[in-house]
């Protein structure tokens, strides 16, 4: 049975997401960050669960935003009429996770073939930071302030263009603009600069998604001037870095390319799986016709 989850879930919720948190930090992050079936933010998330005998088998998400998640280490296709049920309104403009879930389960809300612009299967990777290598330099981080913001959302805008080929539309600077604002207020976002010119910056890291003992890493980016200089591993194992003086013990992310992938490795990352991202050509509703 698939249904809405209620307040009196959270205890088992949490139990079925924590061992598996390295496949599901997006809709355990959104959880930590908002709360169960929270609204307001673009990744407050609407969450719903597959029971079996009184147990979770699986759960699904839906941010505001229109992201769709899943954690479904066993996923019965005969959930699908279900699903459907349960999900249907939704607003959807995107659609990841573990590609085998993340597969099933956009077959199962019948969009295998829906339109997308957006379709990539990348390398998914953990790090216990115990492990982890921070490459020498003498660059270092800061935290981003308001003088920052014009040049953090071009640089978002440009990182979504190549890792997605979003064009450069009114909506997606917008979007780039909320992402970049999300990040600083929350304060996952850092920059890296030169010791000798601290107000500029050559790289950015951010965090996608963060609890109290893992994060999953976002919006790494160096501008084309600065590449081949190492500054975006060396950005990210600072970033990495404090998080783990404060407590963090592990951090997961997808590589969207060969070099990505060489950068990672280079600072400890060891692959795990593989991760499904996909965005939509349109907005749309679950269980309009299309």
């Amino acid at each position: 049975m698939i249904r809405k989850a209620v307040p009196q879930d959270l205890p088992a919720l949490l139990a079925f997401l924590q061992p598996r948190v390295a496949t599901s930090l997006f809709l355990s992050g959104n959880l930590h960050d908002h709360g169960l079936n929270a609204t307001g933010n673009r990744t407050a998330t609407q969450f719903w669960i597959a029971e079996s005998d009184g147990k979770i088998q699986a759960v699904f998400g839906s941010s505001e935003a229109g992201y769709l998640m899943c954690e479904a280490p066993v996923f019965d296709l005969g959930w699908s009429a279900d699903l459907r049920r349960a999900m249907a309104g939704r607003k959807v403009i995107g659609l990841s996770g573990e590609v085998g879930q993340a597969t099933v389960f956009r077959a199962a809300l019948g969009l295998a073939d829906h339109p997308a612009s957006f379709e990539d299967v990348e390398p998914h990777f953990l790090l216990k930071l115990d492990d982890l290598i921070i490459p020498d330099g003498t660059t270092q981080l800061r935290a981003p302030g308001d003088a920052d913001l014009p040049q953090l959302v071009a640089w978002r805008l440009a990182y979504d263009q190549e890792v997605f080929g979003e064009d450069d539309t009114a909506e997606n600077r917008c979007k780039s603009e909320q992402r970049v604002s999300d990040l600083v207020q929350n304060g996952r976002l850092r920059l890296l600069t030169h010791q000798d010119a601290p107000v500029a910056p050559v790289a950015m890291t951010g965090f996608n998604a963060a609890l109290p003992d893992i994060v999953q890493i976002g919006s790494v980016y160096t501008p084309p001037k600065h590449r081949g200089q190492g500054h975006a591993r060396r950005a990210l194992a600072l970033h990495l870095a404090q998080a783990h003086a404060a407590g963090v013990k592990s951090a997961v992310l997808f590589a969207s390319g060969p070099a990505a992938v060489r950068a990672y490795a280079s600072i400890g990352f060891k692959q795990i799986g593989e991760y499904a991202q996909v965005a939509f050509a349109h907005r749309f509703t679950l269980g309009d016709p299309t």
